[in-house]
């Protein structure tokens, strides 16, 4: 008796669970000689604009989930790519061992894969990463020609011109000002390169922000900045309508 009744509050757990990606539908892809993965599709099937995401170093986070719903909600189709393969971290430790175990020419490969999954109908794609992942978005738009915009929040990028005349389409650069000493010349620096290669970048530096300010986990919520992610969502938005519509 005692163990039905345990069994019964598992399965009332497990049911009143919401589930990880509201609105969204978990989808196993593929690539060669590796296991399949998941990742979560979001937004209208008939949109004629999709958008790739590539996640921060916590993985699936709040934030992270959160972003698919924006997007599918402004209509754009959406492949949310889980590079962790189901694990997410909450601490900085945590996703630092994460992070440390990624295999970057692996992870190409997934979001490379999710790309040629949104190509299954004619559509004008973007990729869009956030910190870690803004490394790995843009990487993937300078491999893939059918990438036609690419939105960065607050990561990594590239100066040279040659390297940046691969990309099919303009960049938006998004950073904190507080974000270590130079965030503001380096950003400046990504728009210079991009000029020259003819491909063109917006940059966006929002005033007293920190690293990461649009996520919650980050610094254990101290640096958050709810105005400045507010503001970012509006002008990355703003931005993928204007390229891809």
């Amino acid at each position: 008796m005692e163990r039905s009744i345990h069994a019964c509050y598992a399965l009332f757990l497990l049911l009143a669970t919401p589930p990880l990606f509201a609105g969204t539908t978990p989808l196993t892809l593929h690539i060669a000689l590796s296991k399949p993965f998941t990742v979560y599709v979001g937004g209208p099937k008939e949109a004629d604009e999709g958008i790739v995401l590539v996640h921060d170093w916590f993985g699936l986070s709040p934030f992270y989930t959160g972003a698919v719903e924006k997007l599918a909600n402004e209509g754009f189709r959406v492949v949310a790519v889980d590079l962790y393969d189901g694990r997410r971290a909450t601490t900085h430790e945590e996703a630092s061992a994460l992070l440390g175990a990624l295999d970057n020419e692996l992870a190409g490969q997934k979001i490379d894969a999710a790309i040629k999954w949104l190509s299954d109908r004619p559509r004008k794609l973007a990729t869009m990463g956030f910190s870690m992942g803004a490394k790995h978005a843009l990487a993937a738009a300078l491999r893939n020609n059918s990438v036609r915009a690419s939105v960065l929040w607050y990561g990594e990028t590239v100066r040279d011109p040659n390297k940046l005349r691969g990309l099919g389409g303009p960049v938006l650069l998004i950073v904190g000002s507080a974000d270590g000493p130079s965030a503001a010349d380096d950003a400046l620096a990504f728009s210079k390169a991009a000029d020259a290669a003819g491909v063109g970048a917006e940059v966006y530096v929002y005033p007293g922000a920190a690293h990461a300010f649009a996520q919650p986990l980050f610094n254990q919520g101290r640096t958050y900045d709810g105005a400045a992610a507010d503001v970012a969502w509006r002008v990355s938005e703003d931005f993928l309508k204007r390229r891809l519509r």
